[in-house]
């Protein structure tokens, strides 16, 4: 689409002007046409899905178009408002977004892949943006050649996680070091109480002791979900609210003083465990090709890694050949605990959104009731929300060129039963 072309000139006919004085008047920047077109809804599903994408391709020439606007600017030379203040004064949006506007747009003339394919309606403002954050990490054509393609196949959270993993795929030890040493100098911890008399806390932690706090609160929630009723009562919810359970939780873990009921003494469940996955070559050899990473792609350091080896259960998890363990046919229709170690390994999280293992069940490609076996290479992890989708909605499980699995909807109208 030519939708962000510049009209360059004072006169429409592209000739000199007819005075001697140069002409100082700025480019116009070009409306996108698409928003000038009137679209009548069709209002059945096919047509409504058609409108959705027509709504989608008109705001991602706009945001195009807005990060054009923004980019000139701040080309002026009239000390007058920078983009953020216009954006904020005048589009009545928040800092934080103004600031985020204002910066992505300057990297846009860095990434001109990039910037074509959000004009041209196939990528998001939320995918320019994740790829405007990787080009402060690296080389800015390396991450446009790159990611501007990758884009086009994958919504923009599971496209941000992808990047974040290709990113880290490109550091070097010494940039794994710096990063956690960066992150080390800028945790911190806020405390304060609101207008209300409510206590507040802001926390800021590095990507290794966020997680394993993270994997501390998902323990203790989960053991006060189910003395609020779990869901063979189905009432947890009515005792108290998710988020009434996470600061309950905090509270008593931070000051061991919880009355609702003795705590367990078995081991968490695996899926409030902290996992790192390492490859073996990297405890073996000095391999600089071997990684140490945490589920959610982020990148371990040596010297952490080996801490955290010293207090750690080490498990062995082999994605090649059969298993005794791993492949376990139809003898139980459940993933074991080393099954669901490997899918949280392989997998990493919901295969068809952003959602962490701690949210994920272990779904069957080809189903259980169609002979599908237990096998690792039969199991995926995805969320409740799209296994409900997968089961009942219609939606398709299928991987892409690439190899990534993907969940969408079906071709044409059918049962319910995914592929």
């Amino acid at each position: 689409m030519g939708l962000m072309q510049s009209d360059v000139g004072c006169n429409a006919g592209g000739s000199a002007p007819r005075s001697s004085v140069a002409c100082s008047r700025p480019p116009l920047l070009r409306r996108p046409r698409v928003l000038d077109h009137r679209i009548d809804v069709d209002l059945t599903r096919g047509g409504l899905v058609v409108e959705v994408k027509a709504i989608a391709s008109a705001r991602a020439a706009l945001d195009a178009y807005e990060y054009r606007v923004v980019v000139a600017i701040d080309a002026l030379a009239d000390s007058g408002l920078d983009s953020a203040g216009v954006l904020r004064s005048v589009g009545r949006v928040s800092q934080r977004t103004a600031s985020r506007v204002s910066a992505t747009a300057a990297r846009m003339a860095q990434l001109p892949a990039t910037a074509a394919s959000l004009a041209a309606g196939e990528i998001t403002a939320e995918h320019a943006n994740t790829i405007a954050d990787a080009a402060e990490q690296m080389s800015a054509s390396l991450v446009d050649s790159h990611l501007a393609r990758a884009a086009t196949q994958a919504p923009a959270d599971v496209f941000a996680k992808r990047a974040r993993q290709w990113v880290s795929d490109q550091q070097t030890e010494t940039d794994i070091a710096q990063q956690h040493q960066h992150q080390r100098r800028n945790r911190s911890m806020k405390a304060w109480t609101d207008r209300d008399g409510m206590g507040a806390w802001f926390t800021r932690l590095d990507s290794v002791d966020s997680a394993a706090v993270k994997s501390s609160l998902d323990t203790e929630y989960e053991r006060l979900w189910r003395i609020d009723g779990g869901r063979d009562m189905a009432t947890p919810d009515e005792v108290r609210t998710p988020q009434q359970r996470m600061a309950d939780a905090f509270v008593s873990m931070v000051t061991g003083t919880d009355n609702s009921a003795s705590r367990p003494t078995q081991p968490p469940h695996v899926r409030q465990q902290l996992l790192v996955i390492v490859d073996h070559s990297r405890l073996t050899i000095d391999d600089p090709s071997g990684r140490a990473r945490l589920v959610d792609g982020t990148p371990l350091p040596q010297h952490l890694l080996e801490h955290l080896a010293c207090n750690s259960e080490i498990t062995g998890v082999v994605f090649d050949g059969p298993g005794k363990v791993l492949w376990t046919g139809r003898t139980h229709r459940q993933a074991t605990t080393v099954q669901w170690r490997s899918l949280v390994a392989r997998d990493k999280g919901c295969v068809g959104c952003t959602a962490g293992p701690n949210r994920c069940e272990a779904h069957h490609v080809v189903p259980w009731h169609d002979n599908g076996r237990t096998d690792i290479d039969n199991l995926v992890l995805v969320c409740s929300q799209c296994h409900h989708n997968l089961h009942n909605r219609g939606m398709c499980l299928s991987r892409d060129a690439q190899g990534n699995w993907q969940i969408t909807p079906r071709a044409g109208p059918g049962t319910a039963e995914p592929h």
